[in-house]
């Protein structure tokens, strides 16, 4: 990335050695957040541009105005009166992820505040509905139908942010090298081009043009020029949010939900691949592991699911099945959350099942989606089958694990193995714990597992349970379930642990 303005007034944020002995990292952890909190406060001032087409809601202005130019200017404040770091101070993988904690929990907390502001929302419902968009899960409190303009733009801007993440997109804005590293923290390893810099411009160029497009589409297909925007903004984040209550099945269109297809999928697919689908490399993009398993996943799920859709009478005829099972699969294994169906509160225990599966596994590594990703559930299964073999089956032969990574023939580490495994236990696990805290809180099991499942995948359907109706626990909870997702949950453990560490130590040193 070229020197711009911003970058003589960003830290240069790195990962690697701790911060410099003289000042620590606490200076260089106060100005980057500092730095995200000033462009978390002037991107909230976006959704004031709606105005122009829907005068009679200029009233509601200052909802927006206050929080976004009071954290600008919080944000501003933190910058410059935090003192110089060290020259060369660098921040460690823990204070990395911390990092990334403070940017998304501040981020939350200010998008917030224009639900409270306008009386639309609670303080816990607001922050619920917050963290729904900026990690792009969808499920929403607001009624949609009655929902002013300006809010349900704000809604998609969350989406859009959250998409590919809030730290890569200030990377772009602000930085030169640090962000990256950062973003990385995020539980993301993007690196399409030699330059840091280079690689967040290239992810943020492809998903701005993939938006872009998918507008002008939509519009073509005969939505409004609102309506295309949001859908646009939520469909290729992979967020969810809708302008209508009835989702995409509010405009009855085949050629609509097509395009919404195309942009989910997109949306679910490596941001690699698509620079190399882009760059020409077909070969590369169709034997990398991840894309046979993607595109066969929705091919067979869509029959299974239209199968059923058919025999439960969801769907009235075959083609008007196959319609809806190709539509909602897509929408569920990307994490989406779009519904061309009435309510999944409906369907049966069998259906559910399979939709759960769906959100469990996710679509691609490196995408806007949730869920544990197919690179992890093939990796740990293969690993699971190598040794099984090795333990069991003919030890004369010793063999290697070998996938196709970007268009080359790899052989697969016990690291790799091993990291891919213990995120699937530790996703798992933590489904558990946060369905159990549901059925505290007054679900049935079915709700709990659910509807929890939705909220760690990102994925923003449900069976009803959290929602308008619901008490500030179950919301807190499906939040919380949201947040950990969204930031790949170690990352998320490590920052919450980098931070308490560095608050007693502060206390302790009288700081």
């Amino acid at each position: 990335m070229g020197k711009t303005r911003g970058d003589n007034l960003a830290p240069a944020i790195a990962l690697g050695e701790p911060g410099g002995e003289r000042s620590g990292p606490g200076p260089l952890l106060a100005r980057y957040v500092g730095v995200a909190v000033m462009f978390v406060g002037l991107a909230g001032l976006a959704p004031l541009a709606v105005l122009p087409a829907y005068p009679d809601e200029v009233a509601l202005a200052p909802c927006f105005i206050f929080p976004g130019i009071g954290a600008a200017m919080a944000g501003y404040l933190v910058y410059f009166a935090s003192p110089d770091p060290a020259p060369g101070a660098r921040l460690t993988r823990g204070q990395a992820a911390a990092c990334t904690v403070l940017v998304w929990v501040l981020a939350i907390a200010v998008y917030a505040l224009p639900y409270v502001a306008a009386g639309l929302l609670s303080p816990v419902q607001a922050v619920f509905e917050s963290t729904s968009g900026l990690t792009t899960t969808g499920l929403s409190v607001v009624d949609v139908d009655a929902c002013p303009a300006i809010f349900l733009f704000h809604r998609s801007l969350t989406c859009y942010l959250g998409g590919v993440g809030l730290v890569l997109i200030l990377t772009c804005v602000v930085t030169q090298t640090g962000g990256l590293g950062v973003y990385n923290a995020e539980g993301h390893t993007d690196h399409l081009l030699p330059s840091a810099a280079k690689t967040a411009r290239m992810i943020l160029l492809i998903y701005n043009g993939l938006i872009i497009a998918g507008a002008v589409a939509y519009w073509a297909a005969g939505m409004t020029p609102f309506d295309a925007i949001n859908i646009s903004m939520c469909a290729v984040p992979t967020g969810g949010f809708a302008t209508h209550g009835e989702s995409i099945a509010y405009w009855n269109s085949l050629v609509i939900e097509a395009i919404t297809i195309v942009l989910m999928v997109a949306g679910g697919t490596n941001f690699l691949l698509l620079f190399l689908l882009l760059r020409g490399k077909l070969k590369a993009f169709l034997t990398h592991i991840e894309t046979p398993l993607y595109f066969g996943t929705i091919a067979v799920m869509a029959l299974v699911v239209a199968g059923f859709f058919l025999g439960q009478g969801v769907s009235g005829d075959g083609a008007e099945a196959l319609r809806q099972g190709t539509f909602q699969v897509v929408s569920i294994l990307t994490s989406t959350g779009f519904q061309t169906i009435p309510s999944f509160a409906d369907l049966g225990p069998a259906l559910l099942f399979l939709f759960g599966l769906l959100m469990l596994v996710g679509a691609e590594a490196r995408s806007t989606s949730g869920g544990i990703k197919l690179y992890r559930v093939a990796v740990a299964s293969l690993g699971l089958g190598h040794d099984l073999h090795e333990r069991y089956g003919n030890k004369r032969h010793v063999t290697s694990i070998k996938i196709n990574r970007f268009g080359k023939r790899s052989v697969l580490t016990e690291v790799d193995v091993a990291e891919a495994q213990t995120y699937v236990v530790l996703y798992l696990l933590l489904c558990a714990a946060g369905a159990f805290a549901l059925i505290l809180c007054g679900a049935t099991l079915q709700e709990a597992v659910f509807d929890f499942i939705s909220c760690l995948g990102s994925t923003g359907v449900g069976t009803g349970f959290l929602g308008a109706e619901s008490g500030p626990a179950p919301l807190l909870i499906g939040g919380a379930g949201m947040l950990l997702g969204r930031l790949e949950i170690i990352p998320l453990f490590m920052g919450v642990g980098t931070l308490a560490s560095m608050i007693r130590k502060g206390v302790r040193h009288g700081r």
